[in-house]
């Protein structure tokens, strides 16, 4: 992965996080936008009318840069009518692999056409994952970031959220293009293209914090981000992975891991879960 397409505000918002690490190209179409390194679009009132007012021509000159060459990693939430233009911006990047980040939000907040058009938006693009047009897309819901990361000051709410977020895409694709010390890893299924994210530790019995619920779990993988200095020293590590890759295996789904050494201060485990299965919306 290195574009990434954010959409709308919320996607704009994760997608700026991304400009933090220099090996990723940041494009951002929404409406509102100043920045003449962003595509700014006409504010309309609902999906179909973004989708018929778009100026595909200033899309297809804005993504200019995204050849077959690239990988491309495009974020939206759900509920916003800006998802209209979607499949008009998946078009124009079609030659590359594409991968989609798809914010799931806090629906009891929503409007009821905002309800509908997530609905809508989020069977849709799901079925287009499972066609093949993605290479994989990842489900995140707003809310189970909001309580992993529990009560935040107001004035860096959203950044807060926005970052957690990018940072969980940022290293999981980071992991997969290190070399690991000692790893288990197979590719998941081709038609095993739905998604999404955890957070660990290493303590014992602790349970993986997951961003998003799957209808079914097929495969999942875990990634062991070890400091160098424990990676050298810590004669217990091997056996304290294994147990809990262990406890965390079900009969259902295929469970591998991978270890890497890293930088860091302490110990991160993310993983991830991969479904064949389209997640319904919630009534």
């Amino acid at each position: 992965m290195d574009k990434v397409i954010g959409i709308g505000s919320a996607g704009c918002a994760i997608a700026e996080e991304f400009t933090e690490h220099p090996e990723y190209r940041v494009y951002k179409i929404a409406p509102g936008l100043d920045s003449r390194a962003d595509l700014s679009i006409p504010e309309c009132k609902n999906m179909q009318e973004y989708e018929e007012r778009l100026d595909k021509s200033a899309v297809a000159t804005y993504l200019r840069g995204i050849d077959s060459d690239s990988e491309v990693l495009v974020i939206l939430q759900g509920g916003d009518p800006v998802a209209g233009i979607i499949l008009s911006v998946l078009e124009e990047v079609k030659t590359s692999a594409i991968s989609l980040l798809y914010i799931i939000p806090e629906t009891g907040l929503l409007a009821m056409e905002q309800e509908r058009d997530h609905k809508i938006t989020l069977g849709v693009l799901q079925q287009y994952a499972r066609s093949g047009l993605f290479t994989m897309m990842y489900l995140v819901d707003r809310p189970r970031v909001e309580e992993i990361l529990g009560d935040i000051p107001i004035d860096r709410y959203e950044k807060s959220i926005n970052n957690f977020i990018s940072y969980m895409a940022v290293m999981i694709n980071y992991f997969n293009h290190t070399d690991p010390i000692i790893s288990t890893k197979i590719d998941p299924a081709a038609i095993s293209r739905i998604a999404t994210f955890s957070i660990g530790s290493l303590e014992p019995d602790a349970a993986p914090q997951y961003l998003s619920s799957l209808p079914s779990k097929q495969e999942e993988h875990f990634y062991y981000g070890i400091p160098e200095a424990q990676i050298s020293e810590d004669t217990t590590l091997m056996r304290k992975i294994k147990e809990q890759v262990r406890n965390l295996s079900a009969d259902e789904f295929s469970t591998t891991f991978s270890v890497y050494s890293t930088t860091f201060e302490s110990p991160m485990i993310i993983s991830l879960s991969y479904s064949k299965d389209v997640r319904t919306p919630q009534a």
